[in-house]
């Protein structure tokens, strides 16, 4: 009896230890790979953000990446980027080590997805060693600047390039672009989808 009560308790504390073991092996491939030398911000750092906003930032648990040679807070940015009228806002997030362009839409037309990478968040790591390797000299924590890009200059930048008219036409409001050392494209949002409007390298 003594010895079926051993065996009994030997294999409630191997399947305990097995248990911890699984437990802690989760929590060590949930954790965060940040880049190496980039800052983040919270969304309750940029104080011009309205609280709506930055409440909907901090929902998707967004830090903010920045980089190095800017000491302005920034990869937040508002314009009017599903129409003319409608004032929405885009941040950078980086979300357990994966960052996309998230954007808090201010009404009823918007795009669905990341503006960039056809919807798939990059690890940041990836990101900041992709564009440190890239330039010379380069410091460790590089990362794509966001800006956000006047209707009037898409525009006189669509005509420089000699687009068709069609473009033209339908390039009626704001858009996204992200930019680093190397290079960078610009999006807008169309009929419910984003698309590139020319890339620069």
């Amino acid at each position: 009896m003594k010895m079926k009560s051993l065996l009994i308790t030997l294999s409630f504390c191997c399947l305990t230890f097995a248990q911890q073991d699984s437990e802690a092996g989760d929590a060590q491939s949930t954790t965060p790979v940040r880049a190496t030398g980039v800052r983040y911000l919270h969304p309750d750092d940029f104080k011009n953000v309205p609280a709506r906003v930055r409440s909907k930032l901090n929902e998707a648990h967004c830090l903010i990446p920045q980089v190095n040679e800017k000491a302005i807070p920034h990869n937040v940015v508002t314009g009017q980027f599903a129409r003319r009228g409608q004032q929405d806002w885009a941040a950078y997030c980086s979300v357990h080590g994966k960052s996309k362009v998230l954007v808090v839409w201010g009404g009823p037309s918007q795009c669905s997805g990341n503006p960039f990478n056809d919807g798939a968040p990059e690890r940041d790591s990836t990101v900041s060693g992709d564009l440190d390797d890239s330039v010379e000299n380069q410091p460790r924590g590089s990362f794509w600047t966001l800006s956000a890009i006047r209707h009037s200059e898409v525009r006189a930048r669509l005509k420089v390039m000699k687009s068709s008219d069609e473009l033209l036409k339908s390039a009626t409001h704001d858009a996204l672009e992200r930019s680093a050392p190397i290079g960078g494209n610009t999006v807008d949002c169309n009929d419910g989808h984003w698309r590139e409007l020319w890339y620069a390298d």
